[in-house]
């Protein structure tokens, strides 16, 4: 099994970073494709945010590859960093939304929201990781 979660692990790492070669492109040649017109057409401005999400959306699909094709100790580990970062990312969504409501903070952009998981889940795995460590 872990000759398969080697290969899970190695295929998930290279196209990780073909999405996100992706992503860095549409996020510096997007902006700019749309600049270059007088007046911004709607039309472009929805095909340009839908192509810069679309890579990370795709790394999504991946994590679920990932989870698919590893062992259930490694899936657990894994789906639970999913959770608590989700947790931390909503949980601090909702605090958010309520210091907008009463005026205290200004708006959060929504597409900050998914970096913000990425972080909370990354560093989940990384305090379990360090915690485990100093304990064995």
């Amino acid at each position: 099994m872990a000759n398969s979660y080697s290969l899970a692990n190695k295929r998930y790492k290279r196209d990780f970073a073909i999405l996100m070669c992706f992503y860095v492109v549409a996020c510096f040649a997007g902006p700019l494709l749309i600049s270059a017109f007088p007046e911004k057409p709607v039309w472009m401005a929805v095909l340009v945010s839908i192509l810069t999400a679309a890579p990370v959306i795709g790394v999504f699909y991946l994590t679920w590859r990932l989870l698919r094709e590893t062992d259930e100790y490694t899936r657990a580990r894994k789906t639970e960093a999913i959770v608590l970062g989700a947790g931390i990312t909503f949980s601090i969504c909702m605090l958010w939304g309520f210091l907008e409501l009463f005026e205290v903070v200004p708006n959060m952009w929504t597409f900050l929201v998914v970096p913000m998981f990425f972080a909370s889940q990354g560093i989940v795995s990384c305090a379990r990781h360090l915690f485990e460590k100093s304990a064995a």
